[in-house]
């Protein structure tokens, strides 16, 4: 008797014929996505041609928290919902921009809202603060991330002393809006026009996992992240020292209430972290 090997086998898809839906038709709706129309508006008192420090995320939220920023001058908003807080402390002459410790930019706003800041704000000179994660910053060496450094990235002639800071190297790069904004003032410095003024994004190191996907709407952030005071008092040396102003810059001094806040949140980071992490060649 002959069996058929193949006579219980399922047959290849070809050897169906095509039925409607595998069938392309040119009247049928395409799905359409709108274009992004997110506005972007400045309220309140806004001083051009000073200083701009620039804070974003968790790490400006933790450096708010040890000065006295004073009452609230200016908001930004997209689409109708605040992302940056202006304030004009009177022991600067500094314009203070806190940004997205309330929400995330999708990346198609990243841009324009960077640009906007500039155009409106004029800065002389531009100090940026955020954060970079330990774990995936590629390094020729093995760097855990209790010894994880201040990095930096920087336009025009500025000189970091401070051998502990090193530079944010490739072939990493910064996806956040700072990045944004560090790309937009390098290519307004390539204009004929335009004065390469002292620019200098810090970055502190974080555990934190970023965004696997820039958000396509504004979301917010998660738990806060905390760091060591000494670690946020040399970095507020620093962003000062880039806009000429270090040397008579307010001392970082966070307050008692708030430090508490700061152990615990470090003892619940040491419990649940694992790995000594880090990305190297």
């Amino acid at each position: 008797m002959d069996l058929d090997p193949l006579a219980d086998t399922v047959p290849p898809r070809y050897a169906f014929e095509s039925d409607d839906e595998d069938e392309y038709n040119p009247q049928l709706p395409r799905p359409t996505q709108s274009p992004a129309t997110d506005s972007i508006k400045f309220i309140g008192q806004f001083t051009s041609g000073s200083p701009l420090v620039f804070v974003s995320g968790d790490a400006g939220e933790a450096w708010a928290r040890g000065v006295n920023l004073g009452i609230q001058q200016g908001g930004i908003y997209v689409d109708n919902e605040q992302v940056g807080i202006l304030f004009l402390p009177p022991w600067t002459q500094a314009t203070i921009v806190v940004s997205e410790t309330l929400t995330h930019l999708p990346l198609s706003v990243m841009n324009r809202y960077t640009t906007a800041i500039v155009d409106h704000l004029q800065p002389t000179k531009v100090s940026i603060l955020d954060v970079y994660f330990v774990q995936g910053y590629i390094s020729p060496k093995v760097v855990p991330r209790e010894n994880a450094p201040i990095r930096y990235l920087s336009l025009g002639d500025i000189a970091i002393s401070d051998t502990e800071i090193e530079p944010f190297a490739a072939p990493n790069l910064v996806q956040s809006t700072t990045g944004s904004f560090l790309a937009g003032l390098f290519l307004r410095s390539l204009s004929s026009k335009s004065t390469r003024h002292a620019t200098a994004l810090f970055l502190l190191p974080s555990s934190k996992m970023p965004l696997s996907l820039p958000p396509t709407t504004m979301s917010s952030p998660s738990d806060d992240i905390y760091w060591d005071q000494k670690v946020i008092q040399k970095t507020h040396q620093l962003l000062f020292e880039v806009i000429g102003e270090g040397e008579n810059v307010v001392s970082w001094v966070e307050t008692s209430d708030r430090s508490a806040r700061l152990s615990a949140a470090n003892q619940r980071r040491r419990a649940g972290e694992i790995g000594e992490g880090g990305m190297y060649i």
